[in-house]
């Protein structure tokens, strides 16, 4: 099935199936002797600029977007029909799964190599990557492949790439009930062993009270941890990861006034990447002369660095694209009147700044940010 589908796709950028996207309509045209509908921009197509203009910014969540429509009478429609008419849809995981499409990025040479490091199968050569024109996407068998369309897209792509990263680091606050939650949940990992650590509680008898405490998922592993719960109380990392992102939007301010000052975080990571650079070289220099065994373990090795040398240019470009679109304003309002924000406002704006909270009782904590 995935051949068939990787074949035909190759064949044609014509939109198949009969499935209504919203945002388009289609077109009955012919393109290079090829008669097939194409997508085009509808009266809806405007709805979904703004959502993603709206959403890149920092500290703008789904509800956000959804009640901006509201506001402005911008209504969306699913796909679902009640009564032969769309049925509106102002739901989050309708929006969310606008946002995640590629259907609306006009790719570029970045999203090329954005879908490159998810592994995904691509069907077409980086210069069918113009700017201008929408992917579709299709699974089968386990293998994502990725197909540039005949349709223009309707985003840009550093705005498409900026809400991708965005949306990679949210995770949805679990809605079991009021003060009791932390902020931090979905972002706390263990220093020791990187698994995610677990708040959980304790009522007392007459249920009155309630302790939180951290629970490392790691220390259940086949392998264990250093101990399966933390002294460290739930309280004391969130007073130090908030002291963390007062300190993150002071730089971060700082910067911006001084838009050509090196990056330390950048630099390290390019003189990684010389570094595996020059074993790679001296690697190669080695394989005339070694024997079978030799030349195998060479090979292997010089693969393994093009691996880590890959995942560190990702995560420059990833850098890279934030540090230019960073805009710190949006999220110097909450943190002025944090005390007044409920949880899940805290937690929007920590999923803004922050890729994981490493914590431990030897360690203390380490806050890795995404900003």
């Amino acid at each position: 099935m995935a051949d068939a589908y990787s074949t035909r796709a190759r064949e044609t950028g014509f939109y198949q199936g009969g499935k209504v996207y919203y945002g388009f309509t289609s077109e009955r045209r012919t393109i290079n002797g090829k008669t097939g509908s194409v997508l085009v921009p509808s009266e809806q197509a405007e709805s979904i600029r703004i959502a993603y203009e709206l959403y890149k910014e920092p500290s703008t969540s789904l509800r956000d977007v959804i009640e901006y429509y509201k506001e402005h009478d911008i209504y969306t429609l699913s796909t679902t029909r009640v009564n032969g008419e769309p049925k509106e849809n102002m739901d989050r995981s309708h929006v969310s799964r606008i946002l995640e499409s590629p259907l609306y990025v006009r790719a570029d040479k970045e999203v090329y190599a954005f879908f490159v490091s998810k592994g995904y199968e691509i069907l077409d050569d980086i210069e069918a990557y113009d700017g201008v024109h929408g992917v579709f996407i299709h699974r089968s068998s386990g293998t994502t492949f990725v197909k540039i369309g005949y349709h223009e897209g309707l985003v840009d792509a550093e705005t498409w790439l900026a809400v991708q990263d965005k949306k990679s680091h949210n995770r949805r606050i679990p809605n079991n009930g009021s003060s009791n939650v932390s902020w931090l949940v979905g972002l706390l990992k263990c220093k020791h062993c990187g698994y995610h650590i677990q708040i959980a509680y304790t009522d007392n008898k007459a249920r009155t009270k309630r302790w939180k405490y951290l629970m490392d998922y790691g220390a259940y592993r086949k392998a264990g941890c250093v101990k399966k719960f933390l002294t460290t109380r739930p309280e004391e990392v969130e007073k130090a990861v908030f002291e963390e992102m007062r300190k993150r939007i002071a730089q971060l301010t700082i910067a911006r006034h001084n838009a050509g000052t090196p990056d330390s975080d950048n630099e390290a990571l390019r003189t990684d990447i010389i570094k595996i650079d020059e074993e790679i070289r001296k690697l190669m220099e080695k394989l005339a002369d070694a024997d079978t065994v030799l030349f195998d373990y060479i090979q292997n090795r010089i693969n393994e660095l093009h691996e880590q040398k890959s995942a560190l240019e990702r995560k420059l470009q990833t850098k890279a694209r934030k540090r230019k679109a960073i805009d710190t304003k949006p999220l110097e309002e909450p943190m002025r009147v944090w005390d007044k924000l409920s949880v899940e406002d805290k937690h929007d704006v920590a999923m803004a700044m922050i890729d994981a909270v490493y914590v431990s009782d030897e360690y203390g904590v380490e806050v890795k940010f995404s900003i």
